[in-house]
Order: structure tokens, then C-alpha cells, then sequence
């Protein structure tokens, strides 16, 4: 019985997971204008679906006048306020797509402080939270999208369907990616669950 091959093989796993890391370091420096390039287009398209709605805005106000004298018009929408903002039965879809705007326009605009502002991309935190930042920028702006479309739709069956295939999708090719890259790092060259296991 060999007491010091599983210890060999953890070194060799972590040294190739160490090796691994650098890579990515090295892959995030030489993409740092993509990455720059992908956050600038996601912060313009969450920025534009709040400042041009679906559905357009009011462009006066909708005022009814006070049925008694003296009283003041009441005024249900203003003018360059959303006009899907003060329509009941859509009022969720609308704040979905208005949160999943804000957090895609915030993690966007924090990617590209962080690329800005001269730290070493190498450092596997840093590193961790650009990943982090654009999956959330871009799994938000598929949800915004999602949102936008189901806001102005009219209960037709075949976009429904498709509206079903698109969240189908976003939920499935993350997670398959996810799966993928665990199995990359736990599978390669013995990987990190034969070491551990034996």
C-alpha cells in the first residue's frame, strides 16, 4: 500500500489548478478591452430599456379634474412616465424587468470600474469577482429582455411558447457551463476527487 501517492497526486492536481489559475489571469489581461467593450454595450442596452420603456411613456399628464369645486385634479400618470408602469395586470413584469435592469447596469458598470482602475488581473479575487460580475450583467439583461417582450405582447400562444423555450435556455446553458467547468477542474489528470478519495 502506497501512503504517499495520494498526496503526489493532490500536489500534482493543485499545481496543475495553480497553472490553471495563471492561465485565466493571463486570459483576463489580454481580454481586459473585450471585457471593457462586452460591460460598455450590456450598461448602454440596461440603460436604454429604463429610459425608453416598452410601451413608451406618457407624453402629457392624464389628469382627471376634481368632481367638487376647489378640488384639485387628480393626476394618474405623468408626463415621461412609463405608461406600462401604471398597468395592473403587467405591474410584476414591469418591476422584473426594472430590477433585473438595475442589478445588469450595476454589475456592468462595476466590471469596468474595477478594469479601469489598474489592478492586477492575475489575482485570482479579482479575477473571481469580474467573472461573477459579467455572468450576473448578462444572465440580468436576458431576464430585462425576457421582461420587455412579455410586457408588450398580447397573449399569443406562439410567443408565449417561445417566451418558454428562451427561459428554458437561460436556465440550461448556465448550468451546463457550470457543470462543464466542474468537471474540467475536478476530472484532469486524476483529479481532485481521486486524491481526495483514496
Amino acid at each position: 500500500m502506497e501512503v504517499n501517492g495520494g498526496e503526489d497526486q493532490y500536489e500534482e492536481t493543485s499545481e496543475w489548478f495553480v497553472k490553471y489559475l495563471n492561465r485565466q489571469g493571463d486570459w483576463l489581461e489580454k481580454t481586459r478591452g473585450n471585457l471593457m467593450v462586452a460591460a460598455t454595450v450590456i450598461a448602454g442596452m440596461s440603460f436604454q430599456v429604463m429610459v425608453n420603456p416598452p410601451g413608451g411613456v406618457w407624453q402629457s399628464d392624464i389628469c382627471s379634474s376634481g368632481d367638487q369645486p376647489g378640488t384639485a385634479p387628480v393626476c394618474k400618470a405623468k408626463a415621461g412616465t412609463s405608461v406600462l408602469e401604471h398597468e395592473s395586470s403587467k405591474r410584476g413584469l414591469y418591476l422584473g424587468m426594472v430590477i433585473s435592469s438595475t442589478v445588469s447596469f450595476s454589475a456592468s458598470m462595476s466590471l469596468i470600474l474595477l478594469v479601469i482602475s489598474g489592478l492586477r488581473l492575475r489575482n485570482r479575487m479579482i479575477m473571481a469577482i469580474l467573472v461573477t460580475f459579467m455572468v450576473l450583467a448578462v444572465l440580468c439583461i436576458s431576464a430585462a429582455f425576457f421582461f420587455a417582450v412579455a410586457l408588450v405582447q398580447y397573449d399569443d400562444d406562439k410567443i408565449i411558447y417561445i417566451l418558454i423555450v428562451y427561459v428554458g435556455f437561460w436556465i440550461v446553458f448556465p448550468v451546463g457551463l457550470f457543470v462543464s467547468f466542474v468537471v474540467v477542474v475536478v476530472h484532469v489528470d486524476g483529479g481532485l476527487l481521486d486524491g481526495c478519495c483514496q
